[in-house]
């Protein structure tokens, strides 16, 4: 039988193609160039052993696999002390909405369903009491459920009782054991003043915001009519700051209002593609005027028949059913054998800083640096062994997106390169090589020589570094200036990240 090949899947409507599409989305991507225009965020790189625990105590749970071993168990309770401490420091008792890198578990199972169910009650109690010509229908509980909050969590518990639970959760990571791209969890400040009701999604094609939709396509929200004018007015004075800094001219992007504080906030960004859903518009119907204008505002003020069913199953049903907590399935744990157990704890190893024989020296010169887009997702659980310079000369340019680039087949050209040294695992090393592109062909791994700087002592070490093989790919690249160092600087001004995920 033939295996099935990336590029198969991305032939196909897959998962995995749908991954792609949205991979130079991720939060991760977007995040670092707008965060003073969003909720602060935080990152929780997961290990490759944390995403291995979590699919087997899925396939156990859902698919009755018998997957979830006892070395599982104890990972998956590791990970909960770490969301845990992360929660309770980053964010106190205003919690958190928790999601992976490419969307979020609301397919999920939370704790405290009762509460949940109570909140909504009470709700769409006070919109009966207050509006009393209203009556009781499908989308008068479609207003109350828009404003109950079931995916913020402020422990390791309730985080975890989502990642565990969901199937887009199980899917992304998926992706990342079977295809190379790691995955993190994101931990975002929860904002109480935000509800369904009040999100709205912009179209941004050649930088050009051509339509606003109502996000929730489903409900028909009275009040929004008489704020509409304002509502857009709000939402193209934060486009107008937002867009300079996002870096690519055609993007899919979600906005929220913020009644109590009289504003707006940008929610995310997503690509502009079939694959983001269209609200109120429809892609296959109006792509004509999503890419071109002319200039709309849909609000929805269509009742939907299949409402009443959507609430009922996905809702009142959903809270009312008893679900067992996760941690009762970890009984059904099962012993590890020697191979399995040797692999568990080996990859525990490496994960968690403890460096043995098989560690790499890798000289880094741009974006993984301290400080720099994608460190803390490829390089927080290494060691850094100090600030280093090549003993020989290298041609290092910057090409399309910003991205720095030491060119493989020039020798003997260039500058001596300023960068670091980091001691990394070969897990990590699979991550970055899948990252950088060795596979396709993009990138050598080659040793060099470098002086390290530690402890204000200078050793010299034989270090990998990741080289372009191609430099006449653009050809351009071998006329451009040679530099000493990527600054942070040039960096923050240059570095246009969704651009570079794209081209990848």
């Amino acid at each position: 039988m033939t295996e099935i090949t990336k590029q198969d899947l991305l032939s196909i409507s897959s998962e995995h193609r749908l991954r792609s599409e949205n991979l130079p989305f991720d939060i991760d991507v977007w995040y670092p160039l707008i965060a003073q225009f969003t909720f602060s965020t935080k990152f929780l790189p997961l290990t490759r052993t944390e995403a291995e625990a979590i699919m087997n105590y899925q396939q156990t749970r859902f698919l009755e696999r018998k997957q979830l071993r006892v070395s599982d168990v104890q990972v998956l309770n590791q990970l909960e002390t770490r969301l845990d401490k992360a929660l309770r420091e980053w964010f106190g008792e205003k919690g958190a909405f928790m999601r992976l890198c490419g969307r979020s578990p609301k397919d999920a199972e939370p704790m405290n369903r009762d509460a949940i169910l109570e909140k909504y009650q009470s709700v769409l109690n006070n919109i009966l009491l207050n509006e009393p010509d209203t009556e009781l229908t499908a989308n008068t509980k479609l207003r109350a459920i828009a404003k109950v909050n079931y995916l913020s969590v402020k422990s390791g518990k309730e985080a975890m009782a989502l990642l565990l639970t969901s199937e887009r959760v199980f899917t992304d990571l998926h992706d990342w054991i079977k295809w190379g791209e790691p995955d993190q969890i994101v931990l975002r400040e929860w904002e109480p003043d935000l509800s369904l009701e009040n999100e709205f999604r912009g179209y941004v094609n050649n930088g050009k915001l051509n339509a606003i939709s109502q996000y929730d396509h489903y409900g028909v929200y009275p009040e929004l009519e008489g704020m509409k004018s304002k509502i857009q007015a709000m939402i193209f004075e934060k486009w107008n700051e937002v867009h300079p800094f996002i870096g690519t001219p055609s993007y899919v992007i979600d906005f929220a209002y913020l009644p109590t504080k009289d504003t707006m906030i940008v929610v995310e960004i997503s690509p502009f593609l079939t694959c983001t859903g269209s609200a109120c518009f429809k892609w296959a119907k109006d792509k004509d005027q999503l890419c071109n204008g002319p200039f709309e505002f849909r609000l929805n003020n269509k009742y939907h028949a299949q409402v009443k069913d959507l609430v009922e199953w996905n809702w009142e049903q959903r809270w009312a059913k008893k679900v067992p907590d996760y941690w009762e399935y970890y009984d059904q744990a099962q012993p590890d054998s020697q191979e399995s157990l040797y692999t568990t704890i080996t990859n525990a190893i490496s994960s968690w800083k403890i460096f043995g024989q098989k560690d790499t020296m890798l000289f880094v010169y741009g974006t993984l640096k301290s400080g720099f887009h994608w460190n803390n997702k490829f390089l927080s659980l290494s060691k850094k062994l100090g600030s280093a310079v090549t003993v020989d000369p290298y041609p290092l340019v910057v090409g399309q997106s910003g991205v720095p680039y030491l060119l493989g087949d020039l020798p003997g050209k260039g500058l001596r390169i300023k960068g670091e040294v980091w001691l990394v695992d070969q897990v990590t090393l699979k991550n970055l090589d899948e990252y950088e592109g060795i596979e396709k062909g993009y990138y050598l791994r080659l040793p060099i020589t470098v002086s390290v700087e530690s402890n204000n002592q200078v050793e010299k070490v034989t270090a990998y570094a990741y080289f372009k093989k191609d430099s006449t790919n653009p050809p351009e690249l071998r006329t451009s200036q040679f530099l000493d160092e990527y600054s942070l600087d040039f960096h923050k001004q240059n570095y246009h990240a969704i651009d570079h995920i794209m081209v990848k």
